[in-house]
């Protein structure tokens, strides 16, 4: 194994990297920006050192004497550390939280943002002593989250306090009554059996409470970014007034009041709700989690095009694989895949692991789900490979250009056998046009009766014999190279052979997804 020190790297700056064990005799670091090599080293010692990387996503490649790949990672080098966003989490806030081991997994899967999930004294009260106890009785000890915060930033990872941003715990719910929404018959709109009631964001009472505990949470505990979440409900309310409220307009009117106070935010878009206001906020991210009735792999898509559509911010997408408790491992696995496939080539990433390595299966994050080992690599590949092929994948400037460029009618990009939609039992095909050329994304459908994405399924059958055809735009054939998250190493060339206008390339087999990328034409 191949362990970054950090989860992001400003430019030119030492990137250090451990070889867990001894490198064979021979063997040498190969580092990669896409397809092109930009340093060789030999592989000795247990630390190697790099230094003068410019900005970009780069794989690192540990190669035998015979050139055969055996480690891989890969390195993210941003002057703003948060261009690119890859969510975690922490749930455990204790002194006794194996802290080590959650740094360890922001390392391994370049995990730059971590969400300290319900570490506040109450919902509508931030900060109370040192130590207590949530309302849910979870021990916290702010001494150990001040120091985790700084862990992580010594990691290039940023730590976001949770704050509900409307949630008034139940000790408050007499107290701040006026400040509450109610539903038609006059009752408070509450959450969880009445365990929080639901406050009016435009209130101004509301906002200067949550502000200032915003504020005293920063200076006390040291959190400089924060989660602002909302269930995606009321979505109009009434005040205790009686006059109506537009939930749509007022969120974002309270996320923008904490980002005036020098805060950065994620806010939780639930469902896509409301995403077309909450775009113009200045986030660090358009972040949605997803719930019925987007229960597709469509779905998901769709939610990226969606908030790719609404702003040129990085997009996160919350889809829990709740299939990790009720399935077998590899079943879920293969659930996983899918997901992550459909989310990272549509240009966004997953907030799915954290802690000292679990799984979120459950909106609240406590129940969460201990990965196994081999899960785990899973995620380290998956995650390298959205690292390493970031600039295919995720700058605003990609754009989905299928309509137009695939298929017989249109003839500039034609795959056999697949289709320009998810559909059961097919093999999905989307064309991009990306900064640097174009790039295909075959995704396997291949045995699926059904798309649901938090549904575990058998592991998808390999497809072979997919051939690519691709219309010929210069005298000199284009280069066509492939790569796959689930055969790290750098990309492959793909021979091919000139037929009339076009030329073609026959694939290699199919896991669950492939990347084809044809640089632009030099010149």
């Amino acid at each position: 194994m191949i362990l970054p020190d950090k989860a992001v790297y400003l430019p030119n700056t030492t990137v250090r990297l451990s070889l867990t064990e001894p490198a064979p005799g021979g063997a040498s670091l190969r580092v990669s920006r896409l397809d092109q090599v930009v340093r060789s080293l030999p592989a000795t010692g247990g630390v190697v050192a790099i230094d003068g990387l410019p900005e970009g996503g780069y794989g690192v490649d540990l190669l035998a004497a015979d050139g055969g790949t055996l480690a891989s990672t890969a390195l993210d080098v941003r002057s703003e550390p948060l261009a690119r966003p890859r969510y975690g989490f922490q749930t455990d806030h204790s002194s006794a939280a194996d802290f080590a081991a959650t740094t360890r997994l922001v390392r391994r899967l370049h995990l730059n943002a971590i969400q300290f999930y319900d570490w506040a004294w109450r919902h509508s009260q931030l900060l109370g002593p040192d130590r207590y106890q949530d309302p849910l009785g979870n021990e916290v000890d702010l001494p150990s989250v001040r120091g985790r915060i700084e862990d992580l930033r010594a990691l290039g990872c940023d730590a976001f306090g949770y704050v509900a941003v409307y949630g008034i715990s139940r000790d408050d719910q007499y107290r701040l009554r006026d400040l509450q929404l109610f539903d038609a018959d006059g009752r408070p709109y509450g959450f969880g059996d009445g365990f929080l009631t639901i406050a009016d964001p435009s209130n101004p009472v509301w906002a200067q409470l949550l502000l200032d505990g915003i504020d005293e949470a920063a200076a006390r505990v040291g959190f400089g970014c924060f989660h602002l979440d909302q269930y995606g409900w009321p979505k109009r309310a009434l005040r205790s007034d009686g006059t109506l409220t537009d939930l749509a307009a007022t969120l974002p009117a309270l996320v923008d009041q904490v980002i005036d106070r020098g805060h950065r935010v994620i806010f939780n878009n639930v469902n896509g709700f409301p995403l077309a206001a909450s775009a113009r906020c200045r986030q660090v991210a358009l972040y949605s989690e997803v719930w019925p009735p987007r229960n597709t792999l469509a779905d998901l898509a769709d939610l990226v095009r969606e908030s790719r559509a609404a702003s040129p911010l990085p997009v996160i997408v919350a889809a829990y694989p709740s299939c990790f408790g009720t399935e077998p491992r590899e079943r879920a696995e293969a659930a996983l895949r899918l997901i992550m496939a459909t989310v990272f080539s549509s240009g966004a990433s997953h907030l799915c692991a954290g802690g000292d390595g679990r799984l979120l299966i459950d909106p609240y994050y406590p129940r969460n789900h201990p990965a196994d080992p081999a899960t785990i690599d899973l995620l380290a590949d998956w995650y390298s490979f959205l690292v390493r092929y970031g600039d295919l994948l995720l700058p605003p400037e990609v754009t989905d250009i299928t309509g137009s460029h695939y298929g017989d009618y249109n003839g500039d990009v034609i795959v056999p056998g697949t289709e320009p939609r998810p559909t059961p039992g097919t093999v999905w095909a989307r064309v991009m046009s990306a900064p640097t050329g174009t790039v295909i994304h075959l995704i396997n459908l291949s045995g699926q009766g059904e798309l649901d994405w938090d549904r575990g399924r058998e592991p998808v059958p390999p497809v072979s014999g997919l051939s690519l055809r691709l219309r010929r735009v210069t005298a000199e054939p284009a280069r066509v190279l492939v790569a796959d998250p689930d055969r790290p190493g750098p990309m492959r060339p793909v021979d091919g052979v000139i037929d009339g206008e076009h030329q073609v390339h026959e694939l290699p087999p199919l896991g669950a997804w492939q990347l084809v990328y044809i640089p632009h034409p030099e010149g």
